[in-house]
């Protein structure tokens, strides 16, 4: 591992607070199987390549992990630096989550030994291969990736890889410590539904954004947790009909004994006590019978300590023996201090980094009063002159629906829905967007744009295929 000076660029996109640069350096470990080969950056000016899983961070640490040998690689993910990180804890999407450990694992030099992940650095340091790989949309790895020329593990290889890292995790980072207190903090839980049963994608349609029978793909809740009682609060709710919210179940107040949670897990159920490390992150495939009803699936649960944002995220696994409809549904859900909520500011200038077929475009954008402005000029830095961005291209961004805002402020819903739009009013357009937060202010995440198309097949599963990917960093 090395110390190595930042690009002026990577400077103003990734500034970290003058503080944590001279905080004690600690050693985090990116385990999905422990990982040789992933290249890293902090926002304090670390960086290096995994050995086994380790790398160095500070605390208030922004970290960022590449496929390759510098930063020129594949970003994978951008979080705040801790103790473990896994990909379900790399991204919010469940389904980007596996393929991501699908990929790990394809790429995997000594694929006979899975109790280590050594990365085939020679192929992710060719150029003509980074071109391919930057060109992919993990969160539908099968239809995207034909162009990698690589074999690439079953959804099934992969999900047993990550029970079994799970326990590797429990095995070797199980600690009493306490990295949590949400006793007495008013928490909402957004949960977002991503597909249905039926395999059938949840898309939020803009043009019904402010119909008052329209029913959205996401709801919500709201709660505190005491030593002695649950207290729910009015809101829209957790029950879903297919894709939609059912609005005639929203949650009124209540108050119930603390006692009737007992046994529950995440984070009502160590409240009380307070929550360590295993508390708030894990790993399950479930594969029983539930009175009748038989779960098929995966679970992962995340906890960010530098956030405070806990994802939850459920993904069908399909038919087996003991399920015979399509299984395919997905969902993921946030939990945060209500305090957080509203707390990602969009305008100011923005540069965008599009990969589209064989090109790559960086564009400088300029988020103000309800519009998108383009600078006129590429290039690998934005100019923070206002007055430059002059070509108005708001109606190219319709899908950027949070720009409409009247607090200028983004829900984290918002950043991380399949959105359908309509490009000049009337042509049909679908983009997935996804933002994990960083840092504790919430604003260091990058933010993906993933222009697509919806296929239905002859079985009534809904695809998505990916024809651009944009990553977003705020200047």
């Amino acid at each position: 591992m090395k110390n190595k000076p930042f690009s002026a660029l990577l400077l103003m996109l990734f500034l970290g607070t003058p503080s944590v640069a001279h905080a004690e350096i600690k050693t985090g470990y990116f385990i999905d199987s422990p990982v040789t080969g992933l290249y890293y950056q902090t926002s304090s000016q670390l960086s290096g390549t995994t050995n086994k899983g380790a790398f160095e961070y500070r605390t208030g640490d922004v970290v960022r992990f590449f496929l390759g040998t510098d930063e020129n690689g594949y970003l994978i993910s951008t979080l705040s630096g801790q103790e473990v990180v896994t990909p379900t804890l790399a991204t919010t999407t469940p389904s980007k989550s596996i393929n991501l450990t699908r990929l790990l694992l394809s790429l995997d030099s000594s694929p006979s030994n899975r109790d280590e992940i050594t990365l085939a650095s020679k192929m992710l340091s060719n150029v003509d291969f980074q071109q391919r790989l930057k060109q992919i949309d993990l969160n539908v790895l099968d239809s995207s990736s034909k162009e990698l020329n690589i074999d690439l593990v079953s959804v099934k290889e992969a999900v047993e890889h990550l029970n079994l890292s799970q326990q590797y995790i429990e095995d070797n980072f199980t600690s009493d410590d306490i990295i949590y207190q949400p006793v007495n903090k008013h928490l909402k839980h957004i949960i977002i539904k991503k597909k249905d049963w039926q395999g059938r994608m949840c898309a939020y349609d803009i043009k019904y954004q402010h119909h008052p029978r329209y029913r959205p793909s996401f709801g919500n809740m709201e709660y505190t947790v005491t030593n002695t009682h649950l207290i729910q609060y009015p809101s829209a709710g957790d029950y879903f009909n297919g894709c939609e919210l059912d609005t005639s179940l929203p949650v009124i107040a209540n108050k119930s004994p603390i006692s009737e949670f007992e046994g529950f897990g995440g984070m009502i159920g160590c409240a009380p006590t307070g929550c360590t490390r295993n508390d708030l992150n894990g790993f399950t495939l479930d594969d029983y019978n539930d009175e009748g009803d038989w779960k098929y699936r995966t679970i992962a649960m995340n906890f960010d300590p530098e956030t405070e944002l806990m994802m939850e995220k459920i993904q069908g696994l399909g038919p087996n023996e003991h399920v015979r409809h399509q299984n395919r549904g997905e969902q993921i859900a946030f939990i945060y201090p209500i305090d957080k909520e509203e707390k990602i500011p969009f305008e100011g200038i923005w540069q965008q980094t599009q990969y589209h077929g064989q090109k790559i475009e960086k564009h400088c954008l300029l988020v103000k009063n309800h519009q998108v402005l383009k600078h006129p000029k590429t290039g690998k830095t934005c100019s923070k002159n206002e007055e430059q961005y002059t070509l108005n291209v708001t109606k190219d961004y319709a899908d950027m629906w949070w720009v409409n805002n009247k607090d200028n402020n983004a829900r984290l819903e918002q950043m991380n829905l399949l959105v359908r739009w309509y490009l000049n009013g009337n042509q049909v357009q679908h983009t997935t967007w996804e933002y994990l937060p960083a840092g504790r202010d919430w604003k260091q995440g990058v933010l993906y744009r993933y222009r697509q198309t919806l296929q239905r097949q002859p079985n009534g599963i809904e695809t998505m295929d990916t024809f651009s990917v944009s990553e977003f960093s705020k200047i």
